[in-house]
């Protein structure tokens, strides 16, 4: 009973790392370019090669040519939980780069895309969270001794690499096919100092890594009614993946209870449908509207047995937006959006380390056209989450704020 016990209060150390890989809204993450970032809303694009991955049939309102943009985040974040009166924060930044090429020519288009379709980013929680404070005092109570010290890490990221093509029927309708092979990967460990119990003074340590794959599919409708009026619609179909463990370092005497070398468990990406409408009501001022639904609930996802959390129980989520562009002149334009988004996931069924919470952003930014060919953007936003607090007493709280900038070359 003694030796099970420091098992499950090593495991509960893992099992707390292991989650950060989902937060956000649950599962699908579309923070990929600088005009996002400073607009929130791109589900209608037609202006620039990230829409490849926003609105791939709305590519075919480009002009044609190879188009090459890259981007690069700066995410700031601090994450906290707070149980019985101690809180524990985290506040390791994450950079996330992505990647658009584009060519088109008359009626079609090739495109491709490299992006982190799902992220948790890095966590280090160096003086353990509530999940640890809970498990030590059940430790503790039944060993005797005291938990010295204890600490959380890992890293987490899905990569996506998108290849399709686009065709123009007419100048108002444009259809896209894509294929998405998603790379899943999240390593993480985890140890506590436990001096004074009736095992004497231990450190027991875990360290693992849990990969896996899938393809999906993307299929994208652009509708242009008017020269003014643009419809954008994105269904990304769910793409199946199978994580499976690769145990690093287990020191946890008799092996830690939960964690298997090869195990496998399911964890898809949920489909999504992503739909935009555009309207420049004059020559400088644009407005879109979006809605992203995701259908979390059509998603196998296999529970983890050694968390609290049960990871079956979900809702479909959403976000919602609408941004506002100004155009100064044929070089220099600035956005606004705004976005709130429900990530349809009850507080006791979220990750105590990276909590999955509502929230409204807002962003803002400009875009530079250098010369005809090079295109600059700058973006900055801003999320204010919803605290939440669980049955169990355990508090929540997120701070995030997303610099990036982005570059284009049109080759020819």
């Amino acid at each position: 009973m003694k030796k099970l016990l420091v098992f499950l209060f090593v495991a509960g150390l893992i099992a707390a790392s292991a989650s950060p890989l989902f937060a956000g809204g649950i599962e699908n993450k579309h923070n990929w370019s600088a005009e996002w970032v400073r607009s929130l809303n791109r589900n209608a694009a037609t202006d620039s090669a990230d829409a490849v991955s926003y609105n791939p049939a709305g590519t075919m309102k480009m002009d044609g040519g190879f188009y090459l943009n890259i981007a690069g985040q700066l995410a700031l974040k601090d994450y906290s939980n707070t149980y019985q009166g101690t809180k524990y924060e985290t506040d390791e930044p994450d950079f996330v780069p992505s990647l658009f090429a584009l060519y088109k020519k008359d009626k079609w288009a090739a495109y491709g895309a490299v992006t982190v379709v799902v992220a948790g980013g890095k966590i280090d929680y160096e003086n353990g969270t509530a999940t640890t404070a809970m498990l030590g005092q059940g430790l503790t109570a039944a060993l005797g001794g005291s938990v010295s010290s204890h600490r959380l890490n890992g890293e987490a990221y899905s990569i996506g690499y998108t290849i399709g093509g686009a065709y123009a029927f007419n100048d108002m309708i444009s259809v896209s096919l894509g294929a998405r092979f998603v790379d899943a990967s999240r390593e993480f460990a985890g140890s506590a100092s436990l001096v004074g119990t009736a095992l004497g003074d231990i450190t027991p340590t875990a360290d693992y890594e849990e990969t896996g794959d899938g393809w999906g599919g993307i299929i994208g409708l652009n509708i242009a009614p008017t020269e003014e009026l643009n419809i954008g619609i994105r269904y990304e179909i769910k793409t199946s993946i199978d994580l499976k463990t690769e145990v690093k370092n287990d020191t946890v005497p008799g092996g830690l209870p939960g964690l298997t070398d090869g195990a496998e468990r399911n964890r898809d990406l949920p489909a999504l449908l992503g739909v935009g409408v555009s309207y420049k009501f004059t020559p400088k001022i644009r407005v879109e509207a979006n809605l992203t639904y995701y259908f979390n609930e059509d998603a196998d996802w296999d529970d983890n047995p050694v968390t609290s959390a049960d990871e079956t129980q979900k809702d479909n989520g959403y976000d919602l937006g609408i941004a506002f562009e100004y155009t100064f002149n044929p070089k220099w334009k600035a956005s606004f959006g705004y976005m709130y988004t429900d990530v349809g996931l009850d507080p006791d069924n979220m990750s105590i380390e990276t909590p999955e919470l509502d929230a409204s952003t807002i962003a803002g930014g400009v875009a530079f056209k250098a010369t005809p060919n090079w295109d600059f953007n700058l973006g900055i936003l801003k999320t204010f989450y919803d605290d939440a607090t669980t049955t169990t007493g355990i508090y929540y709280e997120k701070d995030v704020v997303i610099i990036a900038l982005g570059i284009q070359y049109r080759f020819f």
